[in-house]
């Protein structure tokens, strides 16, 4: 999983509110049973030294949600004054719970999301392009070239002039669509970028994206931006892109935290701090259950974590106390490592040796990388 989009969460230091509520309206007395679990929490944020304006703030996106069918949740993380990350849960919470404290809980929320994976998408033809996102958000993008656009053949010795043009409008056409799909790649960060439409415009499209994109391209034939096009067969193909790759990069996670010597992994609370305090952590995997109630000490100005408050820089004098699982996704967001949800039988069925409910593949190991 990609934590990019919590980055927001961990430019401002705490404290936070977190909040995780049931919202679902799925009964008679639907929306009078919210506004009687609201006010517990409200409560326990108070009671916790919550300052009035995080309560409003938190208060205006339980009332602001959208209602609707079914059963779900809402997650709403604020820092006084300003509402930061409000969130539709698939599914209600499994309690309702409100925490306050030096950094956002984003563990429960993870959970739920399981292995999400981060994905483009953008239907092609020889006039531009459409693309699509994970978070549903659509772009059109126009080529700056219209005409000619088709290959005519009008005869005499204009006919190559033309076939000439068409070309190059459809190229140029490709590039501004390339440029877009570029810009948005490099801010969100996707697993996959899946290529649908004229397969001419994929060709020439994928041809002007930048080496460290076309090795994340996916290339189908399901998908066309014509009038009335039918978009089932190219969701069909979306879903099973995004599951196919979220399996194979769970296996290839746990292929190498398996490995007979395991020298680029660590496992356990100590080699996994040291190993984030160093930077080499490329993917952290925790255990939610094999980790719960163990807490940890982190310095705000450093970053650094650790067990012992006086190993931290400055003799930890401004060291922190927070729970493990809130540390160290932090950890994992703010140096851009990826996080891999897991349980004692890690996702593909097989038995998974966490010790303390974590563990991490690392990006480079060397002589004085701990590893047990």
């Amino acid at each position: 999983m990609n934590l990019r989009f919590l980055r927001p969460l961990y430019d401002t230091p705490g404290p936070w509110a977190s909040v995780y509520l049931d919202d679902s309206l799925d009964t008679e007395n639907g929306r009078a049973e919210v506004g009687l679990r609201w006010r517990a929490l409200r409560e326990a944020l108070r009671r916790q030294g919550a300052n009035e304006p995080t309560v409003e703030a938190v208060e205006d996106a339980v009332r602001g949600a959208e209602p609707g069918s079914g059963p779900h949740g809402l997650a709403v993380f604020a820092h006084d004054p300003e509402l930061i990350h409000t969130e539709v849960m698939s599914a209600p919470p499994p309690v309702d719970s409100a925490e306050y404290g030096p950094l956002p809980h984003v563990a429960p929320l993870l959970v739920q999301r399981g292995q999400r994976i981060s994905w483009l998408r953008v239907v092609v033809d020889r006039t531009g392009g459409t693309i699509e996102s994970a978070s549903s958000s659509s772009i059109d993008v126009s080529g700056s070239e219209t005409y000619p656009i088709r290959k005519i053949a009008p005869g005499g010795y204009a006919n190559a002039r033309f076939q000439r043009e068409a070309e190059e409008n459809w190229q140029r056409n490709a590039q501004d669509v390339a440029e877009e799909l570029t810009r948005l790649a490099d801010t969100m960060g996707p697993e996959v970028i899946i290529v649908a439409g004229d397969v001419q415009a994929r060709r020439l499209l994928v041809e002007q994206l930048p080496v460290r994109w076309q090795n994340k391209i996916v290339l189908t034939d399901a998908g066309s931006r014509a009038p009335g096009a039918d978009p089932e067969a190219l969701d069909d193909v979306t879903t099973q892109v995004i599951a196919q790759t979220a399996q194979e990069h769970a296996d290839s996670v746990l292929d190498r935290l398996r490995a007979e010597h395991g020298e680029d992994a660590a496992i356990g609370i100590a080699p996994v701090l040291t190993a984030f305090n160093r930077g080499q952590v490329e993917t952290l995997l925790l255990d939610a259950i094999g980790l719960a109630g163990t807490k940890l000490w982190l310095d705000p100005a450093s970053g650094q974590l650790a067990e012992d408050p006086g190993t931290l820089p400055g003799g930890g004098t401004s060291a922190q106390q927070v729970l493990a699982e809130d540390a160290l996704i932090r950890a994992a967001a703010t140096t851009d490592a990826d996080l891999l949800m897991v349980t004692a039988t890690g996702t593909d069925g097989s038995p998974l040796e966490l010790r303390d409910g974590v563990g991490a593949v690392l990006r480079y190991s060397d002589a004085a990388t701990p590893h047990e």
